[in-house]
């Protein structure tokens, strides 16, 4: 008869339900950091707004220039190719 059997038995069982316990509370603890974190992000982001709007600061999405492209010129290639050195684009 094995006299030691049933005691390694016990502490193996132990030994994997501590490690079922300890992986439960990382992560749990993963996720409370983690929430910790989205939590603070924002409301950093909305008292950056909030800033913005009481100094006016001008919104980052402006539009781009109006540019009138009728007015520039469309410039010949061949006259640029051949105007100083012949066969070299300047």
């Amino acid at each position: 008869m094995q006299q030691g059997q049933p005691r390694h038995k016990q502490l193996s069982r132990a030994r994997h339900e501590m490690y079922l316990h300890n992986k439960h509370k990382s992560l749990v603890g993963v996720a409370a950091i983690s929430k910790l974190f989205s939590s603070f992000g924002e409301s950093t982001k909305t008292a950056y707004k909030k800033i913005q709007k009481a100094f006016g600061v001008i919104n980052e999405s402006m539009s781009a220039p109006n540019v009138d492209y009728d007015k520039f010129e469309i410039k010949d290639i061949a006259t640029d190719m051949f105007r100083n050195n012949a066969g070299i684009v300047v």
